[in-house]
């Protein structure tokens, strides 16, 4: 195809402004645009450096981008961490590449608008506005690509988060699944509730020192409970849907451990106070057996009064002994199968004990107030008037005289059978009391 263009050559710049009007010429060839060769070329490899910047960061983004859908959750605290914090390294390097390449482009922009002489567009040259128009075109273009980021950003970190404070949680759960199931084998083993009452004070402090410990990570379970449940509260059922279970699994791990321990400390307590009343009563029955032996089978009223006075005094002390309310424990149950066969025997023995005192010293109560009753009678006394004998009559004499003493009474009365049985069986009682002692 052919074009026919007709082409006229001037010889002058005032022949050319026949054809050309001066406001589309530049100042060189006599118009009014002002137009700097130099400057142009400056200007506009400063753009393409800018662009050149721009796709750099476009592609590193685009990398960056792939790589963070692509990225896969890990099981662990460590590798989560890791990678968050990569990530998060690489982020701001992109960053800064957006915050120069940004703050370069309105540096060239000033600078090609000449803000200072033209700061208005319609008083650029056509070439100046054309560059001005491409700077701004490719800034608009870097910060909407820098909020796009920002916002993909945003969604991905805090993805990368939460999955970091789930695998801190589940860490958290396993260390503490790890020492409760400890502390349960140590209340398991240490079951001892003592021989006497410092030994059960002796472990009841130990157990209270335990306790500080071990109470440490009940509060740390509640605690992780807690954050669990903030965890669900954030409605990412990927990462959140394993929490809930674990949440009941602390409260239950809390409570049973805190019951364990509390009932530990009822029952040490329990076997102090069963263990001083044990003492209590050791020393009651021993001091009965003792006032029982020394008081004399028989003796006057006033004797008696007074023993009286002694034996209900030693009875109404019996009364204070409350070993009787530990039949009425509900806890005894749990002692009894925490303690020993040797002191669960000592227990039953005790208790039989202080029932025989009792039946004791109530029947020796019982025969000193008779005592302490009746009145004193003197045994009779039968008046013999002399007779004269005669002197060969000596053997029936001797006779009558023999009749006569053999009449009085006596007034030495011996034990009798059952009296010896009750004093061979206070021997006994102060035996078997001596054998345990606290």
């Amino acid at each position: 195809m052919n074009y026919n263009t007709k082409v006229v050559i001037c010889q002058s710049s005032l022949e050319l402004r026949r054809y050309i009007g001066s406001d589309c010429l530049t100042m060189d060839v006599g118009g009014v645009l002002k137009y700097n060769h130099l400057e142009w070329v400056q200007h506009r490899m400063d753009i393409e450096r800018m662009k050149s910047s721009a796709t750099v960061i476009a592609q590193s983004l685009s990398e960056f981008g792939r790589c963070l859908k692509e990225t896969e959750l890990p099981n662990d605290v460590e590798t989560t961490a890791r990678i968050l914090e990569i990530q998060t390294a690489e982020r701001d390097a992109i960053k800064e590449d957006f915050r120069i390449s940004i703050r370069k482009g309105l540096s060239l922009l000033r600078h090609v608008r000449q803000l200072d002489v033209k700061p208005e567009h319609e008083q650029l040259s056509p070439t100046r506005l054309h560059n001005v128009t491409a700077i701004e075109r490719m800034l608009i273009q870097l910060e909407e690509t820098e909020r796009s980021f920002d916002a993909f950003w945003m969604k991905h970190e805090k993805r990368l988060t939460q999955c970091l404070k789930l695998r801190r949680f589940e860490d958290s759960f396993r260390k503490l699944q790890s020492s409760f199931a400890k502390h349960m084998i140590h209340l398991e083993e240490h079951r001892e509730v003592g021989d006497g009452p410092q030994k059960a004070e002796q472990l009841g402090q130990a157990h209270a020192e335990y306790c500080q410990q071990a109470m440490d990570d009940v509060n740390g379970a509640r605690l992780l409970r807690d954050a669990g449940q903030e965890l669900i509260s954030s409605q990412d059922v990927e990462l959140t849907g394993s929490l809930l279970p674990k949440c009941d699994e602390l409260d239950r791990m809390a409570d049973a451990l805190s019951g364990a321990l509390e009932r530990r400390t009822k029952v040490l307590q329990l076997s102090k106070d069963m263990h001083q009343q044990i003492h209590a009563a050791n020393n009651w029955c021993h001091r009965g057996v003792e006032l029982l032996t020394t008081i004399p089978y028989d003796c006057t009223a006033s004797c008696a009064a007074n023993v009286l006075t002694t034996v209900d005094k030693y009875i109404e002390e019996g009364k204070s002994l409350k070993l009787d309310t530990f039949n009425s424990e509900p806890d005894l149950n749990k002692l009894i199968m925490l303690t020993t066969t040797e002191t669960s025997t000592l227990l039953a023995q005790v208790a039989e004990r202080i029932n025989d005192m009792q039946r004791l010293s109530a029947s020796r109560r019982d025969a000193l107030q008779k005592m302490a009753s009746r009145e004193i009678r003197k045994p009779p006394v039968q008046i013999v008037s002399p007779e004269k004998l005669p002197y060969n009559n000596g053997d029936k004499c001797y006779s009558t005289i023999s009749d006569n003493k053999n009449s009085i009474p006596t007034s030495s009365p011996s034990k009798s059978y059952d009296d010896k049985r009750t004093y061979t069986y206070f021997d006994r009682m102060i035996s078997v009391c001596d054998k345990r002692t606290y």
